[in-house]
Order: structure tokens, then sequence, then C-alpha cells
């Protein structure tokens, strides 16, 4: 079974960091890609390996689900709520991958 593009109501905009160069870090983008993002604190641990907080509970103030296809890991940068008012742009510190047999596979990223 897999989450389809119907079932996302939302768009983000997805940065991941690709490396770096001589002009400092590269990154690639992914714009308008089918999501589903809820604003709503979740503890979690901080996966993001250069980080000050790396191997601590924090809190994540947002949850967004994607399509499997659109699997990012943390220290990627996700804009969420485009062209409205709460558009921002935070740091993803976790992310899951659910692949299993009958349940909907999708990713799940938890943002700063």
């Amino acid at each position: 079974m897999r989450l389809r593009k119907r079932h996302l109501p939302h768009r983000v905009d997805i940065a991941v960091l690709v490396g770096v160069g001589e002009a400092g870090e590269v990154w690639d983008t992914m714009t308008d890609v089918p999501a589903y993002v809820e604003q709503k604190s979740h503890l979690r641990v901080d996966r993001r390996s250069t980080s000050s907080t790396a191997g601590q509970e924090i809190t994540s103030s947002t949850f967004v689900a994607l399509l499997p296809d659109n699997d990012v890991g943390p220290k990627a940068k996700v804009t969420v709520w485009k062209g409205t008012p709460r558009e921002r742009t935070s740091e993803v510190i976790d992310s899951s991958f659910y692949d299993y047999r009958s349940t909907p596979n999708h990713t799940e990223l938890f943002l700063e």
C-alpha cells in the first residue's frame, strides 16, 4: 500500500545539502512537493550531527508527511505554508521512513 499524492493537500519546498563548494554550502531544491503539514509540538531526539543539541530531546514545532520518494534526512530545510502569513523555513531535526506491507508507505519529517 502506498500513500498517494491526492492524500496530501499541502505543498512544501525542500532544500537538501549536497556538499560544500568554493562559495560555501551547495543545496539541491525541490519545489511544490506534495505534503501533509501539521503545526503541533512533538518531543524528538535531535538527529543533526552538527547541531549543538545533537542527541538531546528537543521540541519539534511542525510535522510533515511526504511520499516515500521524498525521503530526506536531518539538516534539510523545508518551507511550509508558502505564500501565506505563516510561511517559514525550518531545518529537519528528525525523519522516519515507513515502508511496510499493508500500511501507507510514507516519510515523516519533524522540523525545528
